[in-house]
């Protein structure tokens, strides 16, 4: 490159801050700037690429701003792909780089999949969990926009059954589950993966919410309480905030082809309760600053242009494999086996 870039940080959330204090450490050399919504009057002026931390309700503006002044963007921000694809002519009239869903779950996982589903077209089965807890019994980490995490369990989620396409309430199909020995929950969930889903078809295609054991039964409760209500929830969210323990944050990806096991993912991060860093702002702001530094700062690197999601950046072989390396550098565990063992 014959000009550093300056990075907008657009977001004053946990996980701007997180993506800030990467690119600091991964991309010294970077003019990085971080604002909030409210604050920006025009910041984008100057900048090469916008990385967008907003949270659902205000997670348009993003690319509003990068196509308003054809600037690059990657978006960690919570938008669904249909608006997007809304957007692609107009993304490929200003001639810039949209990656959307550039966080960890929608994000990093689609990646993984889209590499996967690449190399193995025969592939019929997926199975996604994801989440974070700790090892302490009756307690859940609040980890990122608290907002959005309360909006996540209130929506219905479309998943794929036995071929069929089909909408679920909040919390449907409640398992038990146990991971690193800790006992948890999972229910069905929304997901980012409605632009895979839409480009091939699968027998079954679920993904799954970890969360810890009696999470649903604690949701519910606050519910009908009224806590999460508009005039308690500035409230609530500082208090459930406030504790601080060791925390995980986890997706396993689980495939079949012809229904038989073929390859198990896992991905996880930690962090004791004192770092500087919860574990999702870790694996979350890791992927973005990483991909910052290796589509900006590496001049061998060949910037693509247009409209391309995670799982089609995972198409090129050099990009799949340094993106996993910073993580796993970065100390994120990513672990591949080609076959899942209960």
């Amino acid at each position: 490159m014959t000009k550093t870039p300056a990075i907008l940080i657009l977001g004053d959330g946990r996980i701007a801050k997180a993506v800030s204090y990467y690119l600091k450490h991964l991309t010294p050399s970077a003019r990085i700037a971080s604002f909030a919504p409210a604050a920006l009057k025009g910041k984008p002026k100057g900048f090469s690429l916008i990385i967008s931390c907003l949270p659902s309700k205000e997670a348009a503006l993003g690319l509003e701003l990068a196509l308003r002044h054809k600037v690059d963007i990657l978006d960690i921000s919570d938008l669904d792909p249909p608006y997007y694809l809304k957007k692609k002519k107009d993304i490929e009239g200003a001639d810039i780089l949209v990656v959307p869903g550039c966080g960890f779950c929608p994000g990093l996982v689609n990646f993984i999949l889209g590499r996967e589903i690449a190399a193995n077209p025969k592939i019929n089965r997926v199975i996604i969990k994801a989440g974070s807890f700790s090892r302490r019994k009756h307690y859940f980490p609040f980890l990122w926009c608290f907002d959005d995490l309360i909006q996540e369990h209130r929506l219905s989620s479309q998943q794929i059954i036995s071929g069929t396409k089909v909408r679920l309430h909040p919390f449907s199909g409640l398992e038990k589950e146990k991971i690193l020995s800790v006992p948890l929950e999972s229910y069905f969930s929304v997901s980012g993966f409605e632009n895979i889903l839409n480009k091939r078809k699968f027998q079954d295609f679920h993904f799954r919410v970890i969360r810890p054991e009696g999470f649903m039964a604690f949701f519910k409760f606050l519910e009908n309480y009224g806590l999460f209500a508009k005039r308690n929830i500035n409230k609530v969210r500082p208090l459930l905030e406030s504790i601080r323990l060791d925390n995980y944050t986890i997706a396993t990806i689980e495939l079949f082809k012809n229904n038989q096991p073929l390859v198990y993912w896992q991905v996880r991060a930690f962090s004791k309760k004192n770092e500087h860093l919860n574990s999702m702002q870790k694996i979350t702001a890791l992927v973005s600053a990483s991909l910052t530094k290796l589509l900006y700062f590496n001049p061998s690197s060949a910037k693509p242009k247009g409209l391309i999601f995670m799982e089609g950046l995972a198409e090129n072989g050099g990009i799949f494999r340094s993106l996993l390396s910073s993580l796993r550098k970065n100390g994120i565990l990513i672990y591949r086996r080609p076959s899942v063992h209960a």
